[in-house]
């Protein structure tokens, strides 16, 4: 029987027949004021199965929506973390939350989904639109029980928009993704040495390509490299109408060469170790400014209750220096009435608090070898080696000194998080397969699919005993992405499996998930995700 990713914590296979529908799927929502979510979901089956869907309100459909208690074939257990749509911890009570759903196919009834709140109705209706199947000429569910709802509150993605600008209508796709493997968590990366890619009205230099460095746009031909704030409110409504919170990151004190580039009084009296390292000076007369009107800004833009500061490899910035200055940008991302979220560098700060979340990120295995880098490199950077090595040398007290603040820690650990890892094995596609050894980041081991899903958050080595868990966040950052295809090929299929981990709180295994993973690259491609790495581990044949 097929069965969807993430796989619920409860899915049980009912005698009789499929349930089977005509052509045209009639959708039936509680009220007139869930119709968008109907016409989301109508959207949805539209282009994964190339269903014609009619919404309506009421209790007539073959896909009936219904709020009340979510009911099913066993208890469903509550998520752990950090909600990213209200900013709570989740309370660890029966019900399983927000986002928990009952669904019920049979062969004589249609399905219904059933949940208390909206967002777990689509939750509910995504699992629908996974068991879907053409038959003849119309369409058909198999007679199946599911209870189920997450694991972990907080299940994201960071995107890097930087190095590699994704226009709109790409961002909308990733979207789409994150919508049909339960992600709730958008994290977009606007900010970086290499650019800056969110119109900031008080400072509109900003976004001016003439000012980067190099004057790379790292965009499609023709593209305005940047969002307008208006792009990025298209990109908000459209993440909220399928339950994806966006996080936005504007990256300091470090990574802010572009920045610093347009606005050089940000840089304050010290002149960087080298032309290529720049931080915000906490010093600076127009260092504290920028800061509140940037997040100021974001934060008047962004409906959900998280804004991301960065604080990650100031390379050659002074520890106290950086302490100072991520102290006071944490007090200024909280007095816009946002969470403050930072990478795992922010607690040497000693600024943490609870009402912070510290992304923790240099994963087991990963870390930094300044012997290795220097053979890389030429020499003229190598004073950029000793800097990374110097901040790198902290980075095994980060993590637990956020632990001691009490601190939620998500967990992003680039061993088995980060999609810019290389392949290890070959794909099906032999031009693929050449492809890997350009596609992914060099500095990082390269592994199989299978070693990828060989995890469970709750025994990643780089979070200690005793930490609160705010969630998991896959990353995919974007130096060696020269195009949407790219993009494709570093995220898939390993997104799925990251997936399975945040939303399954049982540990699941490979071969099960495989045989579950075989009908996905049609959904893949039939929502414009072309290029994804045809992986001889994932799909052998």
């Amino acid at each position: 029987m097929p069965a969807p990713i993430p796989l619920p914590q409860h899915l049980t296979p009912l005698d009789g027949p499929p349930g089977r529908f005509g052509p045209r799927l009639r959708i039936a929502v509680p009220s007139e004021s869930l119709r968008p979510l109907g016409e989301t979901v109508a959207e949805l089956l539209a282009r994964l199965h190339g269903a014609d869907a009619a919404v309506t309100a009421g209790t007539d459909g073959d896909l009936r929506l219904a709020l009340g208690a979510p009911a099913g074939p066993g208890p469903i257990a509550p998520p752990q973390g950090t909600d990213p749509r209200t900013a709570a911890l989740r309370p660890a009570r029966p019900g399983g939350g927000r986002e928990a759903y009952g669904l019920v196919a049979d062969g004589g009834g249609g399905c219904t989904v059933t949940a208390g709140d909206a967002e777990g109705l689509f939750r509910g209706a995504v699992t629908f639109a996974q068991l879907l199947r053409r038959d003849g000429g119309g369409f058909a569910v198999p007679p199946v029980r599911i209870a189920d709802g997450p694991a972990y509150a907080w299940r994201g993605l960071s995107l890097d928009v930087v190095r590699r600008f994704f226009t709109v209508d790409q961002v909308k796709k990733v979207i789409d993704l994150l919508a049909l493997y339960k992600f709730n968590v958008l994290h977009l990366h606007l900010s970086d040495s290499q650019a800056w890619r969110l119109e900031i009205g008080a400072w509109p230099r900003l976004t001016d390509p003439e000012t980067w460095p190099g004057r790379q746009t790292n965009a499609d031909e023709g593209v305005r490299p940047c969002y307008t704030q208006d792009d990025y409110r298209e990109i908000v409504a459209y993440a909220e109408a399928r339950f994806v919170t966006v996080v936005p990151e504007l990256d300091m004190p470090g990574h802010v060469l572009a920045a610093v580039r347009a606005y050089p009084e940000l840089q304050g009296p010290d002149e960087p170790m080298h032309k290529l390292l720049a931080y915000l000076h906490p010093r600076g007369d127009a260092t504290f400014r920028f800061v509140e009107d940037v997040l100021g800004e974001v934060a008047a833009l962004t409906p959900g209750p998280f804004l991301h500061l960065g604080g990650d490899e100031a390379f050659g910035m002074p520890d106290e220096l950086y302490r100072e200055f991520v102290a006071r940008a944490l007090e200024i991302g909280r007095a816009t009435g946002k969470r403050v979220v930072a990478w795992q560098e922010a607690a040497r700060s000693g600024a943490l608090t609870p009402a912070d979340v510290v992304q923790e990120w240099v994963g087991a295995g990963d870390e930094f070898d300044p012997d290795a880098a220097r053979e890389r490199i030429p020499a003229e950077y190598h004073a950029l080696v000793d800097a990374m090595a110097a901040a790198f040398a902290e980075s095994a007290r980060d993590v637990p000194a956020a632990v001691a603040a009490g601190t939620p820690v998500l967990a992003s650990a680039s061993s088995v998080m980060y999609l810019d890892r290389r392949y290890a094995e070959d794909s099906r596609d032999a031009a693929q397969t050449a492809r890997r050894t350009r596609v992914g980041h060099e500095s990082y081991e390269p592994r199989t699919c299978r070693e990828l899903f060989d995890w469970t958050p709750g025994t990643l080595p780089e979070i200690p005993d005793g930490a609160a868990v705010a969630g998991v966040e896959a990353a995919v950052w974007c130096e060696t992405v020269e195009s949407f295809d790219d993009l494709a090929f570093l995220v898939l299929p390993r997104l799925p499996g990251i997936a399975e981990k945040a939303w399954t709180p049982a540990r699941t295994g490979w071969d099960g998930y495989r045989g579950r993973l075989a009908p996905h690259p049609a959904w893949w491609e039939a929502l414009g995700w072309h290029d994804h790495y045809r992986s001889t581990t994932a799909f052998p044949g």
